[in-house]
This record gives structure tokens, C-alpha cells and sequence, in this order.
């Protein structure tokens, strides 16, 4: 049983959205329990793969049973998944955020989409489903399929919402066309030169045979932007803070964690596996560009949360800066960098995702996240409100929580590639986040009589529903949890995962 766990990692939550989709026509109310239980069995299978890595090595798994061929020079020809030490880590956070993020929208579906939440459900698996095969795929064009799923699952998920919400979507499908558009050719290009599209026999022919190959660097150059445009890497993320702020709360909540990430992990496995490290390095003016860009997207997306009243808002310029993050730890090209680029790609999904669940707690009790309508949110809603200082201290960056040792490894690898802008723009980015947690503890805390000294009027305390409670103060605690068990994921896992030979 235990060979058949790749493949349910991604049939589970497949099957999942089509039962959802057929059931919702005669009994509508069976399509959450089946997304549920195709969720929880992709999670499980998930969760027990990080453990086997360690044990048995990269796990590969054929689809038709071609495998490698000899008459073919033994390269793999068909359809092949694979479960590396790269991507363990990524498939157990995504898959358990999806679940702990289908049991917290329940309540959210039923009040904002009351009358329409026919397919819902089934589009929450489907883009689960993409994600997962974007981050399971042994082969560059399979991942392009996959992106394409979770694009337009998404597209219509996020169309679900009010207001700006259809043209919000709109724009995130002209920008996300254009960037799949930039991968398929990319890919072309590679095809064409390589003559396979396995990742595991372009990571042998492309270092080996193309290293100076014009059509491979364009390829390359096309793929990288490609994959910029689908994760709103600055300036191509116009889109992400409209279509994620008037997004149905169940939606937001679960694209926002897990939507860029996966993009940015794409960009990580052509990077490393498929090009190779000393390709990076051998390319200086993209590095440059690209390291100088992660600094302008870090400044930008701070800068511009400074200025947001809406917690949402404020959340998304988050996502823009975080993104910057990801992306420039991992051009450093380093050991360091790269450490903190894997690392804060889990990290950030599970900080985005606790973000987004107080954020949603807060608009399913109290109607809206206006910051400045938050006062008394300390006594009316506690355990809410301790999440989000929680949240908000890992985004800071403070010890113990899995955001200080993200950006430890970050500034360490821009201090040793002498990149101190990079190291200024993550120092200005937590100052900024600072700032507005103080705003926000001000509001919430100080901006009211203490019930405790003045008895006269005590505020109510109602939380969100537990089901959405819950999954918050799980999430928020396991940024607690990542912190602690940073040795451990970077020393057994991430370690593993970067190339040899990498400038220590």
C-alpha cells in the first residue's frame, strides 16, 4: 500500500472534487464530507512520505509503467511523480493547510454564499489538486497542466466574492495567462534543445550537454518569468492584492497561503534541479536583477501595508513583500540563502494562513476588517486576537515563532554574498510589521475602558465559530511549533535537498 501513496497524495482530493461535483446536483449536502475525506486521505499519505524520504531516498513513482527505456538511452519516458526531500515538506503544508482550511470555511460558505456554494467545493479540491501535482510532477510540462488547473479553479474561486470582486479575478486571469503563456514557451524552447521533458533527465543533459546553449537560457529566462507572473513577484503583482481582499473569505484563505508558494517552489526546483546552481551563477545579470527586484518588492509591499486601513489589505501587501523573501534567498545562489528560501516557503504558508483565518474570524463575527473600527477586539474576541499577535510576531520576526529563523538564514546568506540591500529591505520590512502590530495592539487593547476596572459596561466576548476557531489557534500555534523544530526540518530535510558543492 504504502508505493501507492504519491499517486493518492493527488487522486484523493481528484476524486474528491468530482463526487463533490455530481453530488451537489442531487444532495448537496454530501459535497463538503467527500472533499473532507479526499483532503484527509491526501494529507495523511502526505504526512507519512516526509518520514519515508529520510528512510528510502527521492521516491518515484511511473504512471503507465514505461519507466526508463533503453532504447531511448535510458532516460524516463512517460508520466512520472516524485517525492524528494525538496518537495516532502511543501506536500505535507499544503495539504495541511487545504484541510485545516476546508473545516475552518464551512461557516464562512454558508453565510456569503448561501444559495451558490453548488460547486464550491469542488473547485477547493480541484485547485488542491493542481497545487499538489504542481509540487508531485516529474516532468516540466505535467507542471505546466497542473498550473493550469489550480489557475482556473482559482479564477472562478475567487470570482465568488462581491464588489470588485468578477474584475479582480478578470485581471488575475489576464496576468495569469500571460505568465503560463511565458512558461509553455519556455518549455518549448527546452524541449526542442533537450529532447525530453523529465526532470530527472534534464538536470543530467542540461548541466552536461547545454550549459552554454542560447535556446536553453531562453528557455530559461521564459520559464523564470513565467513563474514570477503566476507568484506576483514585483512589478507583475498588480493582481494579488485586489483579487485576495474581495475574494470570498473561504477562497482567500486558502490561495493566499498556498497559490504563490507553490509558484515560488516551481521557480526553486527549474533553479535547482533542472538548471543547476552554477548555471544561476554563471548567469550574473539575472542574479543582479533579480536580487534587485526581491529588494524593491520587499520595500514595496512594506511600504504600501503602512498605508492600508484593512486588515485584509494590510495582509495581501504582506504576501507581496513576503514573496520578495522567497525569491531573493533564493538567487543568493547560496547555501544559506537557499535554506532560508525552502524554509520560508513553508514557513510563510503556514503565516499567511493564520493571517487570513483571524482575518476571517474577525469579518464572520464583527462584519468587516476595518483597522480602525477594531476597537475592543482584545475583550471581545481573545483567543482571536492572541492568534493574530502570534501571527503578526512570527511576520516580525521574533524568536521562537519559524519567521526569525527564516529570515536568520536569509540575512546570513545576503551578508555572505555581500547583498546589503537585500539585508536593509528584510531589517525595514520588520520594523514596518512592528509598527503595525503596535497600531493594531492599540487599537484592540488601549482605545477602550478595561472591563476589569470599570464595571459599569463590560464588552461581550463572542468568538467565531469553533469549527473556524479551531483551525486558527492550530495554525497559529504551529508557527510556534516550526520554530522549534527548526534544526531538525533543516538539517534532515532542507539540507539534503540543496545541490553539492554550494558556497557554504
Amino acid at each position: 500500500m504504502t508505493e501507492h501513496l504519491p499517486i493518492l497524495i493527488v487522486l484523493a482530493p481528484l476524486l474528491g472534487a468530482v463526487f463533490a461535483a455530481l453530488t451537489s446536483w442531487f444532495w448537496p449536502r454530501v459535497s463538503f464530507p467527500i472533499v473532507l475525506f479526499g483532503l484527509a486521505i491526501s494529507c495523511i499519505s502526505s504526512l507519512l512520505l516526509v518520514f519515508e524520504v529520510p528512510a528510502s531516498g527521492v521516491i518515484h513513482y511511473q504512471l503507465g509503467g514505461w519507466g526508463k527505456q533503453k532504447e531511448y538511452a535510458d532516460m524516463v519516458v512517460g508520466i512520472q511523480i516524485s517525492v524528494d526531500y525538496l518537495n516532502g515538506l511543501i506536500l505535507a503544508a499544503v495539504t495541511t493547510i487545504a484541510l485545516l482550511t476546508a473545516i475552518y470555511s464551512q461557516p464562512t460558505v454558508e453565510r456569503e454564499l448561501e444559495g451558490q456554494q453548488r460547486y464550491f467545493y469542488a473547485l477547493f479540491s480541484l485547485l488542491v489538486v493542481g497545487l499538489l501535482g504542481i509540487t508531485i510532477t516529474g516532468d516540466i510540462f505535467n507542471l505546466y497542466v497542473f498550473m493550469e488547473i489550480a489557475a482556473l479553479s482559482s479564477y472562478a474561486l475567487l470570482a465568488y466574492g462581491k464588489k470588485r470582486a468578477t474584475m479582480a479575478s478578470f485581471n488575475y486571469l489576464i496576468m495569469g495567462t500571460m505568465g503560463a503563456c511565458l512558461y509553455l514557451l519556455g518549455v518549448g524552447f527546452v524541449f526542442v534543445k533537450a529532447g525530453t521533458l523529465n526532470i530527472e533527465n534534464l538536470s543530467q543533459i542540461i548541466p552536461d550537454s547545454l550549459f552554454s546553449s542560447q535556446a536553453a537560457f531562453v528557455g530559461f529566462v521564459l520559464i523564470i518569468v513565467g513563474a514570477w507572473s503566476k507568484m506576483a513577484f514585483f512589478p507583475m503583482h498588480g493582481w494579488l492584492t485586489n483579487a485576495y481582499t474581495y475574494a470570498p473569505t473561504a477562497s482567500g484563505a486558502l490561495l493566499a497561503p498556498l497559490a504563490t508558494k507553490v509558484s515560488v517552489y516551481a521557480m526553486l526546483r527549474i533553479m535547482i534541479t533542472v538548471y543547476s546552481i552554477d548555471y544561476i551563477i554563471q548567469s550574473p545579470n539575472i542574479q543582479t536583477v533579480a536580487l534587485l527586484l526581491s529588494t524593491i518588492a520587499i520595500l514595496v509591499g512594506s511600504f504600501y501595508s503602512l498605508t492600508q486601513t484593512n486588515l485584509r489589505k494590510i495582509a495581501c501587501f504582506f504576501i507581496v513583500s513576503e514573496i520578495g523573501y522567497m525569491v531573493g534567498g533564493a538567487w543568493l545562489a547560496n547555501a544559506p540563502g537557499l535554506k532560508g528560501a525552502i524554509y520560508h516557503v513553508v514557513a510563510d504558508a503556514a503565516m499567511t494562513s493564520a493571517i487570513f483565518m483571524v482575518i476571517g474570524c474577525i469579518i464572520y463575527r464583527l462584519g468587516q476588517a476595518d483597522l480602525k473600527k477594531l476597537d475592543g477586539l482584545y475583550y471581545r474576541m481573545p483567543v482571536t486576537f492572541i492568534a493574530l499577535v502570534i501571527t503578526m510576531a512570527a511576520l516580525i520576526g521574533v524568536p521562537p515563532t519559524c519567521g526569525f529563523f527564516s529570515k536568520f538564514y536569509l540575512i546570513q546568506g545576503a551578508a555572505q554574498a555581500g547583498t546589503w540591500h537585500f539585508v536593509i529591505a528584510l531589517l525595514i520590512s520588520s520594523l514596518i510589521k512592528a509598527t503595525i502590530l503596535f497600531r493594531i495592539i492599540e487599537i484592540a487593547y488601549n482605545k477602550v475602558p478595561n472591563p476589569a476596572k470599570d464595571g459599569n459596561e463590560t464588552i461581550p466576548r463572542e468568538e467565531a465559530p469553533l469549527t473556524m476557531l479551531i483551525p486558527t489557534a492550530l495554525v497559529a500555534l504551529g508557527l510556534i511549533a516550526l520554530g522549534l523544530a527548526t534544526d531538525t526540518l533543516v538539517t534532515d530535510f532542507i539540507a539534503k535537498a540543496l545541490p553539492a558543492g554550494l558556497p557554504s
